[in-house]
């Protein structure tokens, strides 16, 4: 074989040894199961889940974070406003959560759905089991909390200044508009125009 030919060789041989180390590690990722960790361009790590509550209200959470974690959680209630909070975290206080990450999360997700009033007691806490002697920081408490309100249809009724009956007593009340009729039209025709006044005055009421 030439050198030309034993170089082509070596180098499909490499190429093929490439495509198969490849194919092996993604098959070993899919195996270990779990959601996987996405990271962006700025290196920030991302867990999410979804869960319903006992009062069948729809809730998901997403952590987000590198060493310090915030964790928003948002539900939206079969019969009510939706309401959203925040929790922080620092996983990386527990000795644990460095050997088996996915396991703390597994845990957290866990802990989030067992929360009796989630975004309402700042002093319970989201905690991970294997993080029991960790630091209080490695377990998720609460930090802010909002209810989110949709906007209302209901009109707001003008208010008058006149009552009803300071209104009628108005209308009852005519004036005399000879003088005017007198003054705008003459004497000639004053009669007719004072009962015009009093025509237009009684549309008005």
């Amino acid at each position: 074989m030439s050198l030309r030919g034993t170089l082509a060789l070596l180098l499909f041989l490499a190429c093929l040894s490439q495509l198969i180390f490849t194919a092996e590690s993604f098959r070993g990722a899919r195996r270990k199961g779990g959601r996987p960790v996405s990271r962006g361009d700025d290196n920030i790590s991302v867990r999410k889940g979804k869960f319903a509550t006992k009062d069948k209200a729809r809730c998901s959470w997403a952590a987000r974070g590198e060493d310090g974690y915030t964790m928003t959680v948002t539900c939206k209630p079969a019969d009510g406003d939706e309401f959203a909070c925040q929790y922080t975290a620092r996983p990386a206080t527990c000795t644990e959560y460095g050997s088996n990450p996915e396991g703390y999360w597994k845990q957290i997700a866990r802990s989030v759905k067992k929360q009796k009033k989630l975004c309402a007691d700042p002093r319970s806490m989201i905690r991970a089991g294997m993080c029991r002697r960790a630091p209080p920081d490695a377990h998720f408490k609460l930090t802010e909390t909002r209810r989110v309100k949709p906007p209302s249809t209901e009109k707001t009724p003008t208010a008058t200044n006149a009552t009803p009956l300071e209104s009628k007593r108005q209308c009852t009340g005519r004036a005399d508009h000879s003088e005017v009729a007198k003054e705008k039209c003459g004497e000639s025709w004053a009669s007719l125009c004072a009962f015009l006044f009093t025509v237009i005055q009684s549309g008005d009421c």
